[in-house]
C-alpha cells in the first residue's frame, strides 16, 4: 500500500497546480487579463444570457468551483464566491467541459470578425444550467449548434475543421500542446528525423497513459496499445492473467517486473487502515497494484477479466519530457475515459498482438485532427519495424512468437530440450554442425553473420546483419572482433610520394567502424593486410594461427613504411576503429562468440574463402550520400562470397531462396498473406527486405549522420 499512498500525498501536495494547468490548457489566458479587472457577474439561474467571451469566463469560475468541490477550499476573487459553497460538481468529469470548451472556442481571425459585428446573444431556459456553462452543450432546439459552432472555430491543423471526430456523442479529444498531467494520453510521434525504427520500437506509434506527473520530480505512464497473448499465472487464485507491455522500466524482459492493473470498478476499502485499493487516474479509469486485483477476486467482487495488466512502465525525469515533446517526439492528448475504455476492450477481444496496437494510435490521430499524418506514415519503415518487435515479444512462442524470452535463454532452452526429446534429424544434424563450428572459432577466424531470411540482428545491433567479423582476441572472460565492412564517412588521408617522378599524392583511405567499443592507447587504429608479399616481407603479424590465406595485423608505421618501400599500396590495408565485444559467464548464458555461431547468429567461413571476400573488401569507399547503397551492396556481396563454400551441399539453402522469389497470391489482402512467416504480419514486406533496409537506415543514421537517407 505503500505506492497507493505516496501517490495520494502527491496529488494532494499539487492539486493547485493541477487547476492552474487546467486553466491554461482551455486558452484561457486572455479571459484571465479581463478577470483580474473585473469578474463578470453570475446571470439569474433560470434565465442565461451568454455571449461566447462570457462562456469562456464561466470557465475560469467552473475551474473555481471544481477546485473547491474536488480538492477543498481554493481561494478566488469575486462578489459570488458565497453563493457557489453549494455547487457541487464532484460527481462530473471537468476534462469533458474542459474539452468541449477548448473544442467550440473560435480562432483569432474569427474574434477579430465577430468584434465588428453585434455579439450573438442566446436565451436558455434550464434549471440545471451553472454559471451558463450549459449554454456550451446547448442543443440545435435551443438555439445553439455545438456541431456549427466547432466547425467554425475549426484547429489550424491539417485543414481540419474540427478538434474532434466523434465516434459517440459521450467521446471526444483534443491536442492539448504541451500540457502534461494525470490522466493525459502522450502519443507516439513520426515528425522527428530520428524515430524508434532502430531502437525501442515499442515506443513508435504508442498511446501512453500518464499515471502521474511532477514537474520537478518524475512522471509516469504506461502503455495501453501493446496486448500480448501471454498469461500470467496467479497463485492465490490459480488462475490466468493475460498481460501488456507497459513500458521499459521493469518491463515484461525483467526478472522482477513492476506491474500496473487499470481497472474501471467502484472497489471497496481494503486493509486494515480502511485505505482504497486502487488511485484514481481519471473518471472512470483507476489502477491498482497486481496483489490488490489478486485479492479483489479472491474476495469475489472481481474477475480477471475486469482488469488490464500492465508489465512495466514509461518514465521521465523532470523536464524530459517537456523537452521531447519539443523536438516532436510526442503529441499530448486529452480524451475522455469510454473512448480508453473501449480501446482497451476493444483490443482484450480481437486484437491480434502482432498489429501492434496501430490501429488505436490511428484513431486518437485522428479524433485529434492529424488524419493526413496517418496517411502519410501508414506501412512505413517503422510501422514494420514495430511488427516485428510486436512479434518477437508480445506473441507466444506456441504461437510462433518469442514473447518475454530472450534470443539466449530460447537457445539454451532449446538446446537443453535436444537432450530430453528426440528432433527432426535435419534439425539435429544441424545443431550438431553448429556445436562443432562453434569449437573451431578461434583468434583468426573470419565469421559471417547469420544468412537466414529473419535476421537475429533486425531489431538491435543491426550493424552485424550481413557483417563479416575478424576475431583478434579471445580468451576466458570475452571475445573481441572487429566488423570489416562497414567503412565510415571519415577516412585516413595520407601522402604518398612516387620514387620516379618525386610528386606527392594524396590519398583517402576508408576507415572502417569496426565496433562501438573504442581502443584506449597509442594504437587506436587497427591496421590489416591479406598480402602474400607482404607476409613474405613480415610485414605485421598473423592475427591468430599462421595460414597462408590468413589476415595479418601491423601498425601504421609497419604499413606506411611498406608504401614507402614499394611492397604495397595504401589499397592493400584496410584501417579499422573500433572493436565488438562478446562476454563469457557461468552457466553458459554467454559463450562469446562460440555461443554466438552454436545458435545460428554467426556462421564460420572457410579459410579458402578468405581471400575472395577481401578482394570484395578492398573495392569499399569512403561512404557518402551519393554511394551509400553502392558502399552497402559491395559489403554485401563479400558478406555472399563468405558463405559460398558454406552453403555447398545444403539444398535448405536453395529452397529458401527458391522461397524469397515467389510471388505472394494468398492473404486476406492483396499482395500478402498474413499466415506467411516470410512476410511482415499483414504487408507485402518480405523480412529479408527489411533486414536490408534496417541496416541502410543504421548505416545512413550512425555512420552518414543522415536519417533521412535510410529505408
Amino acid at each position: 500500500m505503500a505506492a497507493l499512498d505516496r501517490y495520494r500525498v502527491n496529488q494532494k501536495k499539487h492539486r493547485h497546480i493541477v487547476i492552474a494547468r487546467m486553466l491554461q490548457s482551455t486558452v484561457a489566458l486572455a479571459v484571465l487579463t479581463s478577470w483580474a479587472t473585473g469578474f463578470v457577474p453570475v446571470p439569474q439561474k433560470n434565465v442565461v444570457t451568454k455571449t461566447r467571451t462570457e462562456g469562456m469566463t464561466s470557465f475560469v469560475r467552473l475551474g473555481r468551483l471544481i477546485a473547491k468541490t474536488s480538492h477543498g477550499h481554493l481561494a478566488a476573487r469575486g462578489e459570488d464566491d458565497e453563493d457557489e459553497d453549494d455547487i457541487d460538481l464532484s460527481d462530473q468529469d471537468w476534462r469533458a467541459f474542459r474539452a468541449k470548451l477548448v473544442m467550440t472556442e473560435p480562432t483569432t481571425s474569427e474574434n477579430s470578425a465577430s468584434s465588428t459585428e453585434p455579439s450573438s446573444t442566446t436565451t436558455l431556459q434550464d434549471e440545471d444550467d451553472l454559471d451558463g456553462i450549459g449554454s456550451v452543450f446547448a442543443s440545435p432546439t435551443s438555439g445553439v449548434s455545438v456541431e456549427e459552432d466547432v466547425i467554425e472555430g475549426g484547429t489550424g491543423m491539417e485543414g481540419s475543421t474540427s478538434f474532434l471526430t466523434p465516434l459517440d456523442p459521450s467521446q471526444w479529444a483534443y491536442d492539448s500542446g504541451n500540457v502534461i498531467e494525470q490522466g493525459a494520453v502522450i502519443l507516439g510521434g513520426v515528425e522527428q528525423e530520428f524515430g524508434f525504427g532502430l531502437r525501442q520500437q515499442y515506443f513508435h506509434k504508442a498511446a501512453i497513459l500518464v499515471l502521474d506527473h511532477d514537474d520537478s520530480t518524475f512522471t509516469k505512464g504506461i502503455i495501453l496499445n501493446r496486448p500480448s497473448d501471454r498469461m500470467l499465472a496467479d497463485d492465490v487464485n490459480e488462475v490466468l492473467w493475460r498481460v501488456w507491455c507497459g513500458g521499459d522500466v521493469q518491463g515484461i524482459n525483467s526478472p522482477n517486473p513492476e506491474i500496473v492493473c487499470l481497472h474501471s470498478l467502484n472497489l471497496p476499502l481494503m486493509g486494515e487502515d480502511a485505505a482504497p485499493a486502487s488511485v484514481q487516474v481519471m473518471k472512470d479509469i483507476q489502477w491498482t497494484t497486481f496483489d490488490n486485483a489478486k485479492d479483489l477476486v479472491k474476495m469475489g467482487v472481481a474477475k480477471p477479466t475486469d482488469f488490464w495488466v500492465f508489465c512495466g512502465y514509461a518514465g521521465w525525469g523532470p523536464g524530459q519530457l517537456m523537452g521531447e515533446l519539443d523536438r516532436k517526439s510526442w503529441y499530448m492528448v486529452a480524451t475522455d475515459s469510454q473512448t480508453l475504455l473501449k480501446e482497451l476492450a476493444r483490443q482484450s477481444s480481437s486484437a491480434d498482438p502482432r498489429d501492434a496496437g496501430l490501429d488505436t494510435w490511428e484513431l486518437l490521430m485522428n479524433m485529434i485532427g492529424r488524419g493526413e499524418t496517418v496517411e502519410e506514415c501508414s506501412g512505413d519503415f517503422d510501422d514494420l519495424m514495430l511488427k516485428e518487435w510486436a512479434r518477437e515479444h508480445l506473441l507466444s512462442i506456441e504461437a510462433g512468437g518469442g514473447a518475454m524470452r530472450s534470443q539466449q535463454d530460447a537457445a539454451l532452452e532449446e538446446v537443453d530440450s535436444m537432450k530430453q526429446t528426440s528432433l527432426p534429424i535435419d534439425r539435429l544434424l544441424k545443431r550438431v554442425s553448429a556445436a562443432v563450428k562453434a569449437n573451431d572459432v578461434t583468434v583468426g577466424s573470419l565469421v559471417r553473420a547469420s544468412s537466414a531470411d529473419r535476421s537475429p540482428f533486425l531489431l538491435q545491433k543491426q550493424e552485424f546483419h550481413k557483417s563479416l567479423v575478424l576475431i583478434i582476441s579471445d580468451d576466458e572472460n570475452l571475445t573481441v572482433g572487429c566488423i570489416l565492412n562497414r567503412p565510415a564517412s571519415k577516412g585516413l588521408t595520407l601522402e604518398q610520394i612516387d620514387k620516379k617522378t618525386l610528386e606527392k599524392k594524396t590519398l583517402t583511405m576508408p576507415l572502417r567502424f569496426g565496433g562501438e567499443y573504442a581502443v584506449k592507447g597509442k594504437e587506436n587504429l587497427l591496421w590489416l593486410h591479406c598480402n602474400p608479399d607482404l607476409r613474405e616481407a613480415n610485414v605485421g603479424s598473423e592475427v591468430g594461427v599462421a595460414s597462408k590465406d590468413n589476415i595479418w595485423k601491423c601498425t601504421q608505421d609497419e604499413a606506411l613504411g611498406a608504401v614507402s618501400n614499394g611492397l604495397a599500396t595504401p589499397s592493400d590495408f584496410l584501417v579499422v576503429s573500433g572493436v565488438c565485444v562478446w562476454t563469457k559467464g557461468e552457466g553458459g548464458t554467454a559463450r562469446g562468440i562460440q555461443g554466438e555461431v552454436q545458435k545460428g547468429s554467426f556462421e564460420v567461413i572457410a579459410s579458402d574463402s578468405v581471400p575472395s571476400v577481401w578482394d570484395c573488401l578492398l573495392k569499399q569507399e569512403v561512404v557518402t550520400p551519393l554511394n551509400l547503397l553502392k558502399t552497402i551492396r559491395t559489403g554485401n556481396q563479400a558478406w555472399e562470397v563468405g558463405g559460398t563454400s558454406n552453403n555447398q551441399g545444403d539444398p535448405s539453402q536453395d529452397s529458401s531462396k527458391a522461397a524469397q522469389d515467389m510471388t505472394v497470391l494468398d492473404g486476406i489482402g492483396e499482395g500478402y498473406d498474413e499466415e506467411d512467416d516470410s512476410l511482415v504480419f499483414k504487408s507485402d514486406k518480405k523480412i529479408s527486405s527489411l533486414c536490408d533496409d534496417a541496416l541502410q537506415t543504421w548505416v545512413a543514421t550512425f555512420l552518414l549522420g543522415s536519417p533521412g537517407l535510410g529505408a
